[in-house]
């Protein structure tokens, strides 16, 4: 289950150890505590006669990252590197390929050395020495182990002048709202690259495929200044970018080391955004060396180029969909017979009362068990059982978990590996652009249509209710008219000897009393009486 990414914990063992004796009924005769389960005593010998296993603590992994990091991924990786490699000859020139990222400084960080304290104190506070304003620093290296003066990028303004001369040598710097990469940053610091990259071309950048990296304006100067950009495929960065697996990892913990120290020398510093730039220049070349650069490329199989140098244990095998059916599913989705083989001939026996150990002529497809007598489904058989690792009597107890069935979400596809400074990727990020400038001015254009047509509508309601208030002459006492429903020229009650206001059904053209037709306001718009509107 480790591989799939649900490594069973201990307390877990202990629970399917007493579920195993209560299905065996030997809860008579057994020395565990049925109540409270396995003792560590217990424990200590289960690890005895399992040298093969080991206590870690599991290391969080996101979704996209289970799904992204496939073996078919960076194979197709690896491919297209390779046709890289030939094509430029990159076999002997290590300083030609480079990798840049960035990583983010602040957000409570705190040092990873434990500290001394007195026996039975159970809370030690270390008061923090950095500000938790985000920071973020843009490095870029190279195989032959050379590095690039590192990118500050400072949230809302720089502090002042004197982070220039405090910081790295030959560092660049920029601003942005929140202290992130954007697309101008990442512009600017292309310029600040080809600085001090080297001379020769073509160049080979290695990076992710985050949205400020890819745009028109970075791959059209890549393109000029002969800049191959490489991009990883998504959420691979963690097994296939040096800098995450040898760089910003001693970076970062020599960077909190660093300051939790100074609080030893002074209480009161706080390395905020006018001491950071200093304390980087001191621990930016004790961890961004030449040997954590190289072991970075090195152990990511990209120089010296080779696939089985990846850390494939990184790499989770995804656990079968919950649309997969019974007969198409094979038991090969917890253990396959390549993994799980027939016991050698030197193991000693296996008592008969053990599970049986997978064998090569084990079943590879599960078949569907009789129906349940309660609702009449059809449940798939225990995988365990059916691969013959374990007997049927405990298939109640070591019971693999039904995946339940979810409605379909849509989800963004991992983009794979690209060369985003190709030919047939420019013309598609041209196309693309041109399709969405096309779509923006439609949906102007519908815009400008709805309101143009509101307005005329508004414009005809107007000139209309400007009409009937200069063709329309209500009723006077003169005229011998009356209300059609008081047969008044006056509303009874009203102790007025004439009356101001009146109403015409437009379809009828008969005349009405505000009062007597119950409008509290003269309408602006079509009105119909009361008989009208029934006959309609």
């Amino acid at each position: 289950m480790a591989d799939h990414g649900f490594p069973v914990t201990r307390s877990l063992v202990k629970v399917l150890a007493t579920g195993i004796i209560k299905e065996g009924g030997r809860t008579e005769t057994t020395t565990v505590n049925m109540e409270k389960g396995p003792s560590d005593v217990w424990w200590s010998r289960f690890k005895s006669r399992h040298p093969e296993l080991a206590s870690r603590t599991a290391d969080s992994l996101d979704q996209a990252r289970v799904h992204g990091a496939t073996p078919e991924a960076i194979e197709a990786f690896f491919n297209l590197f390779k046709a890289l490699y030939g094509k430029h000859s990159l076999e002997d020139k290590p300083h030609l390929i480079f990798n840049c990222d960035e990583t983010g400084f602040g957000d409570k960080p705190r040092s990873r050395e434990k500290v001394l304290c007195q026996t039975g104190r159970k809370h030690i506070y270390q008061q923090q020495q950095t500000t938790r304003e985000h920071i973020t620093v843009h490095c870029c290296v190279n195989a032959a182990g050379d590095s690039i003066p590192p990118f500050i990028i400072y949230p809302g303004c720089l502090p002042s002048n004197a982070c220039r001369l405090d910081g790295p040598p030959n560092a660049l710097y920029g601003i942005q709202e929140k202290g992130y990469m954007d697309s101008e940053l990442f512009l600017k610091w292309l310029h600040h690259f080809i600085r001090y990259a080297p001379e020769e071309r073509p160049l080979l950048l290695i990076m992710d495929q985050h949205e400020t990296h890819v745009s028109k304006d970075v791959i059209m100067y890549c393109r000029e200044n002969k800049i191959e950009i490489l991009c990883l495929p998504a959420h691979t960065t963690h097994i296939l970018q040096p800098l995450d697996i040898a760089v910003f990892n001693p970076l970062k913990t020599t960077f909190s080391t660093m300051a939790s120290r100074m609080g030893l020398v002074r209480g009161d510093v706080v390395v905020g955004k006018k001491q950071f730039s200093a304390l980087l220049k001191h621990v930016y070349p004790t961890a961004v060396t030449a040997e954590n650069i190289k072991a970075g490329f090195r152990k990511t199989g990209i120089f010296p180029l080779s696939r089985a140098a990846v850390d494939t244990t990184q790499v989770v095998r995804v656990l079968p969909s919950a649309d997969a059916t019974p007969s198409s599913t094979p038991t090969t989705a917890l253990a396959t017979p390549a993994t799980l083989s027939t016991t050698p001939a030197s193991a000693p026996a296996t008592p008969a009362s053990a599970p049986a150990t997978l064998s090569a002529s084990a079943p590879a497809t599960l078949s569907a068990s009789a129906p349940c007598p309660t609702c009449n489904k059809v449940a798939p058989k225990n995988y365990l059982v059916a691969a013959g690792v374990i007997p049927e009597s405990l298939a109640n107890v070591l019971m693999s978990p039904a995946l339940e069935r979810k409605e379909k979400v849509r989800r963004r596809i991992p983009l794979p590996a690209r060369v985003i400074t190709s030919d047939e990727y420019f013309d598609l990020l041209v196309e693309k652009e041109s399709e969405e400038k096309e779509k923006e001015g439609n949906k102007r254009k519908r815009k400008e249509e709805m309101a143009k047509k509101k307005e005329e509508k508004r414009q005809a309601q107007e000139a209309k209710r400007q009409k009937r208030l200069t063709n329309v002459t209500p009723p006077t006492e003169d005229d011998g008219e009356h209300c059609a429903l008081c047969h008044r020229v006056v509303p009874p009650g009203s102790g007025k000897d004439a009356i101001d206001e009146w109403v015409q059904c437009d379809l009828c053209h008969l005349w009405f009393h505000p009062e007597c037709a119950e409008v509290e306001e003269v309408p602006d718009t079509d009105w119909l009486c009361h008989k009208c509107c029934l006959s309609t």
